[in-house]
């Protein structure tokens, strides 16, 4: 039995170990704890823990003092009735006692890796877990020896312990293991929410022109037109085909971008003359409704994609023409800061309320739709942000409600022998 002070030294072993565990120490660190513990308990023993894996064979948990080269032989050791002290503890799931491991006939495999590692002794003890074995605790002498009922009590004691940490850091994984698939069932469920949302807002955007069109196409079929009434009708069939292509294309482009599919064709380019070519294509747009665009800045080095580039400028433009009104102005400006070089949009719409913006950036979100104003299909921005992400920049937006948005494209600044 154990002595008052021997009790004692265990206690503080104990209340060590748990805090350990409180703690969340890693469970190698508390089992080497425990078996320095019990090596200071009983001198002349080395010690150690091995613990099954999800294949059924017993891995290395913690062998502070036995030597390296033994610990690596035996690691993998199946169960079995005559394998060894520890594996055979593990197959009968009871204590295993081989007082002289060169007489033991479930040593005899195992004998020469004895002599070469001057183990003469090794009792084994199952570690359980909730009635089921997950490993076991090891004492090792260099000598033939039998355990006394003092030393059979320590070993007893301290298993348990090692059961304890074993036991709560397996709780302790089965809790992040069913953290981390909540998380995916969550996050399952909000792709395939944004996947059905997805799907109804681009057959209800496409289903608009495609209406156009079969009104139209019926008008001509059915009624005598006159030839006024027929290019009207012929137009409006035109307009609805191009908007239907548009969101086929913004949609095609978005997931290749989101498949990271996108062929970007990186290259030193003058940020300033994509600006001044998307401008002009857009130039008659801007006429007709009476804004003014106005370009500033100066040529400025950018490493991009000059077609990427320019197709998120003229979302961008686009995009602020649209919510604009007659008599405004819209800035395009280019310039470098800190290593960045920037093309900033600026427009003098209605602008929107903070809270709102990150939907800007949601497939199919029409806030313009919402708020009674002309609204595109939802992509525009959206497909701006991702290309300019894939160019290794950025995008973001500033808005005031009754000032105005303005639009910020940062991307890497180049050396001035830039690609005219």
């Amino acid at each position: 039995m154990l002595s008052g002070q021997e009790a004692t030294t265990v206690l503080d072993h104990q209340t060590m170990v748990m805090e350990q565990l409180v703690s969340d120490a890693p469970l190698a660190c508390v089992l080497d704890s425990i078996v320095i513990a019990l090596e200071e308990l009983m001198p002349g023993t080395r010690c150690s823990v091995l613990l099954l894996d999800d294949d059924g064979v017993l891995r290395h948990g913690s062998a502070p003092h036995l030597p390296a080269a033994y610990s690596m032989a035996i690691d993998g050791l199946a169960p079995g009735p005559l394998a060894g002290s520890c594996g055979t503890a593990v197959h009968l799931g009871e204590p295993v006692v081989a007082g002289d491991v060169m007489v033991d006939e479930r040593w005899e495999s195992f004998r020469p890796l004895a002599r070469t590692h001057d183990i003469g002794a090794c009792w084994s003890s199952p570690i359980k877990a909730h009635a089921r074995t997950v490993g076991t605790f090891a004492v090792y002498r260099r000598e033939p020896h039998e355990p006394d009922e003092r030393e059979r009590e320590l070993v007893r004691r301290f298993t348990h312990l090692a059961s304890i940490a074993v036991d709560h850091d397996r709780a302790a994984q089965e809790r992040v293991a069913h953290h981390q698939a909540d998380l995916a069932r969550e996050s399952a469920e909000r792709a395939n929410h944004a996947k059905s949302q997805f799907v109804t807002s681009l057959s209800h955007e496409l289903r608009t022109p495609l209406q156009s069109i079969t009104g139209f196409a019926e008008s001509l079929s059915t009624l005598e037109l006159s030839p006024e009434q027929r290019h009207k009708a012929l137009d409006g069939i035109t307009r609805a085909s191009a908007h239907i292509l548009s969101i086929v294309d913004d949609v095609l482009d978005l997931a290749r971008v989101e498949a990271g599919a996108m062929p970007i064709d990186l290259a030193v380019i003058d940020a300033h003359q994509v600006v001044a070519g998307a401008c002009d294509l857009l130039q008659p747009l801007a006429d007709e409704r009476g804004i003014e665009l106005v370009r500033s800045g100066t040529s400025v080095p950018v490493t991009a994609d000059r077609r990427r580039l320019r197709q998120v400028i003229l979302n961008l433009v686009s995009n602020a023409l649209r919510f604009s009104g007659s008599g405004t102005s819209i800035r395009i400006e280019t310039t470098t800061n800190n290593g960045l070089a920037k093309v900033t949009v600026s427009d003098e719409g209605p602008g929107i309320a903070p809270e709102l913006l990150e939907r800007l950036f949601v497939p199919f979100d029409r806030l313009g739709a919402e708020a009674g104003r002309e609204g595109g299909a939802g992509l525009g921005l959206v497909l701006a942000r991702r290309l300019t992400e894939a160019m290794g920049g950025c995008l973001t937006l500033d808005s005031t409600v009754g000032v105005g948005t303005t639009a910020t494209v940062a991307l890497a600044h180049a050396p001035d022998d830039h690609d005219k």
